[in-house]
């Protein structure tokens, strides 16, 4: 600080002293006055002499204005011979955002895979549910992504995926009903499963499943725990499958014919053997003629063997009828199940088939042992059709921070929901439970048929709506928890040739129309 002043004190003696005396050592017409050490005295006369100085010239060659004062310039003066007009104005950007809050908003941090950039802010938005989730930004590990068909929805979810999987984390992607996914499985190096009338693959819905280390108290898994967790599974799939056969709940006497069944076929195969679908309508049977049941029992067991022969019999034949001949590679990055061959059965059959592969690969992953991993619901009106695959899939949505997963439910439009029950019934409010249970929608373009429903459905404001609205392809708008960001979903090249569904779509039409 000394040091300063006696610079300070040199500089005002020498500019004092450069305007006493002009070109050639000449005095000129300013009385100096022995003042000491008063500076403020010094920098008054200083003040008065530039305020005499009269306007102000301009140096003909230069163009810049001509110094207020005559006498030597020097180098390193830290000084200029102009005067600015504008003194500068600076301001920390926390402030200014403050002060202008509608023109720009924050994202949701750097940490994640890079989806694209927020148009709203200018910068790259990024995403990682897990990340968020330990930031208390979301309480609740699912996701929505809904639009019209060529808005960008399926892009949006295979940037999703490939991100996070390249991050570290696993992917399972269930019932992909047009084979879209099997190029991306091939792209992170993991597989794919075929599954379908005619096919090599089949799948025993009834396997065991893997077996966790720990219960979800934490506490090391017990063998009679394990079994009846296992019991537990496979009789809610078989009732998932009887009410799908039989159009209808099963009744309770159905329901104690079908859990004998099981309980009798698990016996039967013995300690390390897994039994299969044929083996239960096998005991049905039987017990339909077992006269030391009930009649109704009996009746109960005759119904029900009559519907699951469809299995082993009708067009279901093949594929879950017997032991896996695939296997769930619990290390692979990500294993998609192809449903697509599945195109042209029942609406029954195809329903079945959801049940059962979707309970067969939940089974291998619904423990804290499977590590994070995201679980992608592709068409995912297919997947609420029925009572049974909507109940799987609410608590999958309840019990996803326990297993460590992150859904993905893909469709085209709230109404997609109606397919679930009529309104005021039991399956549309589970439906809509569904929706209130996620925490994550992203919304691409709607049709305005379709604007109202979504507005109200999900609280969207008037100018979210009119974003909504007029979104070009590619551009969806996030909600996630109390935030709401515009996003444009980017591509690198190597990601175009393997998410770009229309592409694939045209080459196909080429390769049939040669």
């Amino acid at each position: 600080m000394k040091l300063l002043t006696t610079f300070m004190r040199t500089r005002l003696g020498q500019r004092l002293n450069d305007l006493a005396t002009g070109e050639g050592g000449r005095r000129q017409d300013l009385q100096l006055l022995d003042l000491g050490n008063n500076r403020r005295a010094r920098r008054e006369i200083l003040r008065q002499h530039r305020d005499d100085g009269g306007r102000v010239t301009y140096d003909p060659e230069s163009g810049y204005p001509a110094p207020r004062w005559r006498g030597a310039q020097r180098p390193y003066a830290m000084a200029s011979n102009f005067k600015l007009a504008q003194r500068p104005f600076y301001e920390t950007s926390f402030s200014v955002a403050t002060a202008l809050v509608f023109l720009a908003g924050g994202a949701l941090g750097s940490r994640g895979g890079y989806i694209g950039r927020d148009t709203g802010g200018g910068g790259a938005f990024t995403f990682d549910p897990w990340e968020l989730y330990a930031r208390k930004v979301i309480t609740g590990m699912s996701m929505i992504i809904m639009g019209t068909v060529g808005t960008g929805k399926s892009t949006c979810a295979k940037s999703v995926v490939t991100r996070l999987v390249q991050h570290g984390r696993k992917a399972l992607v269930l019932a992909d009903r047009k084979g879209e996914w099997d190029s991306v499985a091939a792209y992170l190096g993991g597989a794919t499963i075929h599954v379908g009338p005619g096919l090599k693959a089949r799948i025993n819905p009834l396997d065991a499943g893997l077996r966790p280390s720990t219960d979800p108290d934490g506490q090391p898994m017990t063998d009679a725990l394990w079994s009846a967790m296992v019991r537990a599974r496979r009789l809610n799939l078989l009732q998932a499958m009887g009410f799908i056969l039989l159009g209808r709940k099963i009744k309770d006497a159905e329901h104690t014919a079908l859990s004998k069944a099981l309980d009798d076929v698990v016996a039967a195969a013995g300690e390390g053997s897994t039994p299969i679908i044929p083996d239960v309508t096998v005991r049905l049977r039987a017990m339909a003629a077992d006269k030391g049941l009930s009649v109704m029992t009996r009746e109960g067991a005759e119904l029900l063997a009559h519907n699951f022969a469809r299995m082993s019999e009708g067009d279901l034949s093949g594929m879950f009828d017997g032991p896996s001949t695939v296997s769930f590679d619990a290390d692979l990055p990500i294993l998609t199940i192809n449903t697509r061959a599945l195109t042209g059965v029942s609406p029954e059959a195809r329903k079945i088939a959801y049940a059962a592969t979707g309970s067969w690969a939940e089974s291998m992953i619904h423990n804290a042992d499977s590590g994070q991993r995201v679980c992608v619901y592709e068409e995912g009106w297919d997947s609420i059709s029925d009572e049974a695959s909507l109940t799987r899939m609410l608590e999958a949505w309840k019990l996803a921070r326990d297993y460590n997963i992150f859904n993905i439910l893909i469709f085209h439009k709230l109404g997609d929901l109606d397919i679930a029950g009529d309104a005021g019934s039991a399956m549309a409010a589970m439906a809509r439970s569904l929706l209130g249970d996620t925490e994550i929608k992203v919304i691409y373009r709607q049709e305005n048929a379709n604007l109202a429903t979504t507005a109200k459905e999900l609280g969207l404001t008037t100018a979210e709506v009119a974003l909504v609205k007029k979104n070009r392809k590619g551009v969806g708008l996030w909600k996630v928890g109390t935030r709401s960001l515009l996003v444009r979903n980017d591509r690198t090249a190597t990601d175009v040739p393997v998410f770009d569904t229309d592409a694939k779509m045209l080459a196909g039409m080429e390769v049939e129309a040669a």
